[in-house]
């Protein structure tokens, strides 16, 4: 099975840094009409990426899309078991994508109102996040 991880990197190890950038914030539906969106900050690993992506597209099968809204971009190491201490920094183990709170994880565009709900509630078993399901609200016209 592929694994979600970034083709190139300019510097392959990285900090594990901080606290979450506030100012980039992915809180709006672009594509889809329905999204999983993150109610608290955490890590999200590739498997799970992938996991929940083929987790929702087993359920809506060709009646829609489904658009990932998060990466992982981020290197985590890993030293291997019972290594002394020192020798640098250990190898690249797997790729993470950072999620804030309030931030749209997955979309999904179908016209379908049950399976995309259906889908979503699958899909939000997959996470180690707490999510939540939104939905794009209609446009209304004054005529």
């Amino acid at each position: 099975m592929n694994k979600k991880q970034p083709n190139n990197l300019k510097f392959p190890k990285s900090h594990k840094g901080g606290r979450l950038n506030p100012g980039i914030k992915l809180d709006k539906l672009n594509q889809g009409n329905y999204g999983l969106v993150a109610n608290e900050p955490g890590i999200i690993l590739s498997a799970h990426i992938l996991s929940v992506e083929l987790a929702i597209k087993r359920v809506i099968k060709k009646e829609g899309v489904v658009y990932l809204r998060v990466f992982p971009h981020t290197p985590v190491t890993k030293k291997p078991s019972e290594v002394r201490m020192g020798k640098g920094k250990g190898s690249v183990n797997h790729y993470v994508a950072k999620v804030q709170k309030g931030s749209i994880i997955m979309e999904i565009k179908t016209n379908v109102f049950t399976k995309a709900l259906t889908a979503l509630a699958v899909g939000k078993s997959k996470l180690p996040l707490s999510t939540s399901i939104i939905q794009r609200s209609p446009v209304v016209s004054i005529a």
